[in-house]
């Protein structure tokens, strides 16, 4: 590539048993509580770590918990230290022994569905997506539950069905009253809803075309990026008026490079995406662009022996994470 390159120096390294055979799962890189968490799943044992703010090291907070092993099951770390899961049939809310604080019962998902569950940014609300009440209904719907009680604070209906769902929380203070929720229909149709929570009010947003994904990440000043399923746009927007930035993988990057994984803000200066000529597979380079611009600047090479792959975490400090089998590596530009 046409760029000047950058060497990636290794800062930290943990394990984590079972993030392998996590990766790839919608709950596996979380935004909880204004910090980036992963989760781990190793059938009925499940861990979850919270990244340090340290950058010399990878986790300062992991606990464990345990699942029924059914597939269709979401996690979440929630204030306090317990799990929340979204399940086949049910929302449950485990407290950090394991004891369970409250469930609440839904329709099961059918075969190819499943919701996912997160705190509002206020850390009192659990958000779900569940399954409504009526079999005839095939709309989804998304509801506020207490996060002490599990009393239903409010519900609405989303404009998907027959759904697989994600939340993030953005980056930023607890007063932030929006959340990221990706709803994907099939392998190329997804919705990205700006989910506000007002009191006992549920308002949805959509933002961007059905196959602009949000890719969970998100900068201090309330901006955050949408790609195209198929990797050719990387978008950013700007809150909360949310102009655009568009970045045409044919214009900026060369050859018949897309945009692949999940770009995300490095810093407030620049982004980091994984590059590559097939979305679907795991060749890929990493590039450095401009977080306003969303122009290229640079590549960034490894040490011997690390190959660049499309699942890459920017954290938003100037570091990142990359993973191989159940290790984590921090980085930083050199």
């Amino acid at each position: 590539m046409e760029y000047e390159a950058v060497g990636a120096e290794l800062t930290a390294t943990e394990d984590l048993p079972g993030l392998g055979s996590a990766l790839g799962r919608l709950d596996c890189l979380l935004v909880r509580e204004d910090a980036h968490w992963i989760v781990a799943r190793d059938g009925a044992s499940v861990e979850v770590g919270r990244v340090s703010s340290d950058t010399g090291a990878v986790f300062d907070t992991r606990y464990g918990g345990r699942l029924s092993g059914e597939e269709k099951v979401s996690v979440t770390p929630v204030p306090g230290g317990g799990l929340a899961v979204s399940g086949a049939d049910s929302v449950t809310v485990q407290e950090a022994d394991g004891t369970v604080r409250w469930s609440f019962a839904h329709r099961p998902w059918p075969s190819g569905a499943r919701g996912a569950c997160a705190p509002d940014p206020s850390g009192t609300t659990l958000l779900a997506v569940v399954q409504p009440a009526a079999d005839t209904d095939r709309t989804e719907v998304l509801v506020a539950l207490d996060l002490a009680t599990g009393a239903v604070l409010a519900r609405t209906p989303l404009p998907t069905s027959w759904g697989t769902y994600e939340f993030q929380q953005p980056l930023g203070p607890a007063g932030t009253a929006k959340l990221f929720l990706d709803a994907a229909q099939g392998q190329e149709e997804a919705y990205s809803l700006l989910v506000s929570v007002t009191g006992e009010e549920l308002a949805i947003t959509r933002v961007g075309s059905f196959d602009e994904p949000f890719t969970g990440s998100s900068d201090r000043s309330g901006a955050f990026l949408t790609i195209a399923v198929a990797g050719e746009q990387l978008t950013r927007y700007d809150a909360p008026e949310h102009p655009r930035t568009v970045a045409e993988a044919g214009d900026v990057l060369p050859g018949d490079l897309v945009f692949m994984g999940r770009p995300g803000f490095l810093d407030e200066t620049r982004v980091l995406a994984a590059v590559g000529e097939d979305p679907w597979e795991d060749e890929c380079r990493h590039v450095l662009l401009d977080a306003v611009e969303l122009r290229p600047l640079a590549e960034i090479t490894y040490p011997p022996g690390i190959e660049p792959e499309p699942r890459v975490l920017p954290l938003g400090d100037g570091t990142w994470l990359t993973f191989d089998g159940d290790t984590v590596r921090r980085w930083r530009t050199g």
